[in-house]
């Protein structure tokens, strides 16, 4: 019983240093090269930033099928994928530079995402973990907020002395003879094949878990469908949004240097917020969790248009506004845990990751072009009506599912 401790005490820092490496050499890597590597290339911004599209919507294509393979054969056979085509991907970059590769390269990350990334690391929680899986899936999500501040200083050192090709070289050496052996160790040493529905890993009493909510099949489906337009409608703001808030500051009276100072709190808030879910979430449901967080953004968009100073505004903002989104960002992915249990959670997760990651990979674009058609009041406006959407459903999914009111209609 003794070697379950170290065992279970590894697990979350060994899947979160996949994970960070992960999005930290693939999704977060253009903002340091993509002048030089777009030069190279021959690419603009837009072209170089399509692959972080490509990446989003191939990878929320995938995920109904990846889904359901996950839940099938277990997820640790599938996250090696991760390491696997990332290393490929850099290594096809670095080796032969070109426009057709760096796409390819996209293609592959966008393999990673729902095999080896997010959802399979997910499922594999809440597989192998059983009672406890949505902290350590909170624990997971807190420890990856750290990507962007891990790898953007560290590309960019790698960049000044080894440039662009070099840094890639690195990541697909990082990736293959590092992180590929120890997916490979996790499959070998702690495989979900055989699912611990119910139950709690380690040396604990194995107590059995709290069944989800029971709904009629209609209702459920309802439930479900509120459930994908609220994260949805949420994500369309918080992906989009957060790449043009540095020039929405500027267009609203804050110099360059306090813009960029202000939006670079926002990984921080996110942080601090996800922390404070994990330790104090266990207290409140998370539907009323996840209602509370969403009815702050729309008062917080509406903040930055307000007769309030800008720079008190901002600040108020960047500080409420990242926060709200960092604990939905986890809530995504365990509030269907919640709800409808473990049993088949990487199918459904699947499922609701296609319209969301479309959705995601679309929005930076959307809010590009209403920055330049209107401004950012349209750009408001717009990010107003996702998130009051985002509420809507989200008053619907708690007055159908939270417990509490199921327990006074019986």
């Amino acid at each position: 019983m003794s070697a379950a401790v170290p065992r279970d005490s590894l697990l979350v820092p060994v899947l979160a240093l996949g994970q960070i490496v992960g999005w930290g050499t693939t999704y977060y890597m253009p903002s340091v090269l993509a002048p030089d590597l777009g030069r190279d290339l021959g690419l603009d911004t837009t072209g170089v930033y399509l692959g972080v599209t490509t990446m989003v919507a191939f990878g929320g294509l995938a995920s109904p099928l990846a889904g359901r393979l996950l839940d099938r054969f277990g997820a640790s056979r599938f996250m090696v994928a991760a390491p696997i085509t990332i290393g490929l991907g850099h290594a096809l970059v670095a080796a032969f530079p070109s426009a057709i590769t760096w796409y390819a390269a996209w293609l592959l990350f966008g393999i990673a995402m729902p095999f080896g990334l997010t959802l399979a690391v997910n499922t594999f929680v809440t597989r192998f973990t059983g009672v406890g899986a949505r902290r350590r899936i909170g624990l997971v999500a807190l420890l990856v907020g750290f990507s962007p501040s891990l790898f953007w200083p560290l590309t960019a050192l790698l960049e000044a002395h080894l440039g662009w090709r070099g840094t890639l070289a690195c990541y697909a050496a990082v990736e293959l003879a590092l992180l590929l052996p120890l997916q490979l160790w996790i499959a070998a040493h702690w495989s979900d094949v055989e699912p611990n529905f119910g139950f709690s890993r380690g040396p604990t009493p194995r107590v059995p878990e709290p069944p989800p909510v029971t709904l009629s099949p209609r209702t459920r489906t309802i439930a479900i469908v509120a459930m994908v337009v609220a994260f949805t409608s949420q994500g369309f703001a918080s992906w989009g949004l957060p790449l043009h808030v540095i020039r929405l500051f500027g267009e609203l009276g804050l110099d360059d240097a306090t813009a960029v100072t202000v939006a670079a709190a926002s990984g921080a808030a996110t942080i601090a917020a996800r922390a404070i879910e994990v330790t104090l979430g266990q207290r409140l449901h998370p539907l009323t969790t996840t209602g509370l967080s969403i009815a702050v953004l729309s008062p917080m968009l509406a903040l930055l248009g307000s007769p309030l100073d800008p720079l008190i505004a901002a600040w108020i903002f960047i500080v409420v506004w990242s926060g709200a989104n960092g604990i939905l960002s986890v809530l995504r992915n365990t509030l269907p845990l919640t709800l409808f249990g473990a049993e088949a959670y990487g199918a459904l997760m699947g499922r609701m990751s296609l319209p969301q990651n479309l959705v995601f990979a679309a929005s930076p674009a959307v809010f590009a072009l209403a920055m330049e058609r209107g401004g950012p009041t349209l750009a408001l406006w717009l990010a107003i009506g996702a998130s009051l959407t985002a509420l809507v459903a989200a008053v619907v999914l708690q007055r159908i599912a939270h417990p509490r009111r199921l327990a006074v209609a019986h």
